[in-house]
């Protein structure tokens, strides 16, 4: 008898079919379940287990004859199934709150372990999804931090004020923020504008950066994504030397983070949308 897995190289999207059986898993579990239960594979091939980030571990006894063809398929389904689902414009119903009526200013929210959201990205060097889950709670030289996984990425931002702070990849800092970047500030109303002056370190490719970054809250903006219809602020980041908008960015209150985001990369403009999200 032999076993293998299947690690899929992006976190995936996944929405709970049936809540009542999947209560208990993540966001990566339930779609594996999906793609499991839609591609069809050899009657030798038995699932031994999928664990939390997604895996699916399997086991075959004899001839591997039609694992490829199989794998082939779950990678095209993983692939193919956030474009499927924004298309249909069925929104899924994963621990949604009620609509609220105003947005109204805003105090910085309090994150628990396991929310997670779900995001579909696309831009002119390609497409894919990927999942944000609030891993732990975690002190570093004395300041509480969140700490966002993505695959094995790790994102640290400051309890206080959600201030970005910095990013490791597979434990090593990837990327490092001096002073922690704000990213908003509390709490959040129309007209609402700071900056700061921030050197950003990228120690892996020995890069340092210093910009001065400016945010104005523009609007109050009912928008609607493949996770549904929200009322955001939208938020405007620039360059202070040259006016650029570097991204923008819909918080809605009621996912506690972004729904849409709108980004100027050296590829071109990249649009990520909420695809659902779970708060514990």
């Amino acid at each position: 008898m032999t076993f293998a897995r299947f690690q899929p190289a992006v976190l995936p999207v996944a929405v709970c079919l049936t809540l009542a059986g999947c209560a208990g898993n993540t966001l990566a579990q339930d779609l594996a379940y999906e793609a499991w239960d839609a591609c069809p594979r050899p009657s030798t091939m038995q699932l031994e287990r999928i664990n939390t980030d997604g895996t699916i571990w399997y086991r075959w006894q004899g001839s591997p004859i039609g694992v490829t063809e199989w794998d082939n398929c779950i990678k095209k389904y993983y692939a193919d199934v956030g474009a499927k689902r924004r298309a249909a414009g069925v929104p899924p119903q994963v621990a949604v709150a009620p609509p609220q009526q105003n947005v109204g200013p805003v105090v910085v929210p309090i994150l628990k372990p396991g929310d997670e959201w779900a995001f579909r990205w696309e831009s002119p060097a390609g497409n894919g999804t990927y999942v944000w889950s609030v891993d732990r709670d975690e002190v570093v030289d004395g300041v509480p931090y969140y700490v966002i996984k993505t695959g094995t990425r790790e994102m640290f931002y400051r309890k206080a004020d959600r201030a970005f702070s910095h990013e490791t990849v597979d434990g090593k800092v990837v990327v490092k923020y001096t002073p922690a970047r704000l990213l908003y500030s509390w709490p959040l109303e129309v007209g609402k504008t700071w900056e700061q002056s921030v050197r950003r370190e990228r120690p892996v490719d020995r890069q340092t950066t210093e910009r001065v970054n400016t945010v104005t809250v523009e609007a109050e903006e009912t928008v609607t994504v493949p996770a549904g219809t929200f009322k955001t602020f939208k938020l405007v980041y620039r360059n202070k030397s040259t006016g650029a908008i570097q991204y923008e960015e819909w918080y809605s209150p009621e996912t506690k983070g972004p729904v849409r985001l709108r980004e100027r990369l050296a590829s071109g403009v990249q649009v990520r949308e909420l695809l659902t999200f779970r708060l514990r």
